[in-house]
Parts: C-alpha cells; sequence; structure tokens
C-alpha cells in the first residue's frame, strides 16, 4: 500500500450493556449518565476506543516496552519511537513527539434494540443509514413521518393485521417495507463482506424517522441501581445508592478508522499494513476485555466486525490457559 492513508469502516454488536460516562453526577433521570452526541444519542467517543486500543495492542505483542505501551516516559525509559506501538498510536519522548498514524472516530449507533408486540426489533433512522452511503430506497431516503414506521417484509408479515409496532411505550403506525439486508451495498463493500452477517437484524429491522429516533433510544437505555453494603453489618450504606444508564447489549454500533502511511512521514521502521495489524489485533480484544466502565460488573464488551484476517495473516486471539496459574481452593479458619 502507497497511498496516502487508508479508510475503514468497522461495526460493532454490544455483548453486555456498555457504559462510557461523562465523568460526574447530574441532576435528572440517573446519577451517572452516558456520553451523548449532538442529536442526543449516546454514543462511544474515540478516545475511549483509542485508549482501549492501546493498552490491548500492547497485551497482543507480549514484551514490548512499557513505555511504548504508555506513549510517555516511563520508570526513566523512553519509548523507542520505532515500534508498531509508537507509530501507530503516538508518542513523546523528553525530545521529541510524533502523533500516532491511526486516527480513530467515535462509535456510533446503527441499530438499537427495543422489546415490541413482535419481539425484538432493531430501530435506526434515515440519517444513519446514509451517513453509511447505503443505497437509497423510495421507502426510506426522504421519510419523516414520525406518527409511522417502515417495517422489513418479515415484520410487515408479522403485524399485517395490526397495523401498529409499539417501541417500548411509544405506538407507531406501519407503513410499508424495505429492503435492507446483509447482502446491501455499502459503499464499496457489503455488510457481510465486513463479517457483519447477522441476517435475524436485517428480518428485524425498523426504519423511523430522525426526529423520532432519539425518543426511542433514550426511552430505552439500560438503567441500573446500585448500592455500597457495609461489609460489617451486611447492610445498604446510608445515602450510598445510585443509578447509572448504559447502551443495551444487542446494540449494533459503527465507527471509521484513517489509517495513515508511516512511508510518507518518513517512517521506515513501519508500513501501513502493520499499523492497520497492530489497531486491529488489539480489536479482537474489546469482545472479552470491554471498553468502558465497570468492566468487573459485566459491562462493555463489544464484537468488532471488519476485520481483515488476511492482512493480518493470523488467527484472531481467543482466550488461552497456556501460561495461566491456577491456585489450589483454600480454607480459612478463623
Amino acid at each position: 500500500m502507497n497511498g496516502i492513508f487508508e479508510r475503514k469502516t468497522y461495526f460493532g454488536m454490544a455483548v453486555d450493556p456498555i457504559h462510557v460516562g461523562t465523568g460526574g453526577y447530574t441532576l435528572g433521570r440517573v446519577d451517572n449518565p452516558i456520553l451523548r452526541d449532538f442529536d442526543g444519542i449516546p454514543k462511544i467517543p474515540g478516545t475511549s476506543i483509542e485508549g482501549t486500543a492501546r493498552t490491548y495492542a500492547y497485551f497482543q505483542e507480549a514484551g514490548k516496552n512499557q513505555a511504548c505501551a504508555k506513549g510517555k516516559k516511563t520508570n526513566e525509559t523512553q519509548p523507542c519511537g520505532n515500534c508498531s506501538l509508537c507509530v501507530s498510536f503516538g508518542y513523546a519522548t523528553d525530545d521529541h513527539s510524533r502523533q500516532g498514524m491511526a486516527i480513530f472516530s467515535d462509535a456510533k449507533i446503527l441499530f438499537f434494540p427495543v422489546a415490541s408486540i413482535a419481539g425484538p426489533v432493531w430501530v435506526t433512522s434515515p440519517s444513519k443509514l446514509k451517513e453509511l452511503n447505503i443505497p437509497e430506497e423510495t421507502s426510506w431516503q426522504n421519510f419523516d413521518k414520525s406518527e409511522t414506521a417502515i417495517l422489513s417484509n418479515h415484520l410487515k408479515k408479522k403485524l399485517e393485521k395490526t397495523g401498529y409496532i409499539n417501541f417500548g411505550w411509544l405506538l407507531l403506525q406501519t407503513e410499508g417495507s424495505h429492503t435492507i439486508s446483509a447482502s446491501t451495498v455499502f459503499g464499496e463493500k457489503k455488510f457481510s463482506e465486513r463479517g457483519f452477517d447477522k441476517q435475524e437484524i436485517f428480518d428485524r429491522l425498523v426504519v423511523v424517522s430522525d426526529s423520532v429516533l432519539h425518543q426511542i433510544v433514550n426511552s430505552n437505555l439500560e438503567v441500573r441501581t446500585s448500592v455500597s453494603i457495609n461489609p460489617e453489618t451486611g447492610a445498604a450504606e446510608e445515602g450510598a445508592l445510585f443509578t447509572y444508564e448504559a447502551i443495551p447489549r444487542g446494540t449494533i454500533l459503527y465507527f471509521t478508522m484513517n489509517y495513515q502511511n508511516p512511508k510518507r512521514f518518513g517512517i521506515e521502521s513501519t508500513d501501513l499494513n502493520k499499523v492497520m495489524s497492530t489497531v486491529e489485533s488489539s480489536f479482537e480484544l474489546f469482545e472479552f476485555l470491554g471498553v468502558g466502565g465497570m468492566g468487573t460488573r459485566g459491562f462493555g464488551k463489544l464484537k468488532i466486525f471488519g476485520i481483515d484476517k488476511k492482512q493480518r495473516n493470523m488467527e484472531p486471539s481467543k482466550p488461552t490457559t497456556e501460561n495461566a496459574t491456577f491456585n489450589e481452593p483454600r480454607t480459612v479458619v478463623r
């Protein structure tokens, strides 16, 4: 690859609820809200994806300098500036610094899961589909009726007698059908060629207007309540109850990566393929180690589709116990 950069789009499916908070408490529906875009729809910021990817890339390349993983001086050791971690994610030493060749973007919601009278459905809107350059259909390209929804052929047959579909508390009339599927062209790539072949999602896909989507999403986020327990009494601590939001399991997101060619910046130690390989190797661990907060409480796991296994010439990483050590169960007597 000799171009200036390569642009790739990845899809992600939330395996667990995902919580990326705003960093503080607020007055309102929940104590710890999640980060939102300008349209009020939650997102995973590119900073969270980049920071997590850098850490997981370090995990994948065992033996690397820890300063390279952090991108700054650590324990009197400087980043080398030449390895795939430094080149891909950037670094800063006492003498100079360089930005990373991998440019991350926010992960936005594409298909949002909601309970309905027809079972679970996934909701999207025309603006979300147009952002991905999905070929326009007359059924949804100019759709802006806030009181109706466009169903997949599968759902249309199922709700033919009803004429309505609900999204939690919201009830909309059904109107027409769409033909969006896993084989629908996305730019020059098909959904299925990006590894995203979840046909059951497309069978249950509903298109609503842009003015309604944020209402459906924000009314159906996962909200959990936690409390601090007093270890001596086993009872809840007074005043320690708090609530927090999360993007629900099953949500489909997408984000774009721009990979710059190191050769164009005078970097000879690493090429464009290696930069892409380093970043994509980290994406494989998102499914197991997660992104965002409260990862030890059943949050954060994200399965990413679109990783080029042929380019990397290796199988995706899998959890292994080859070098793990296990302690025998112990009985403690006090």
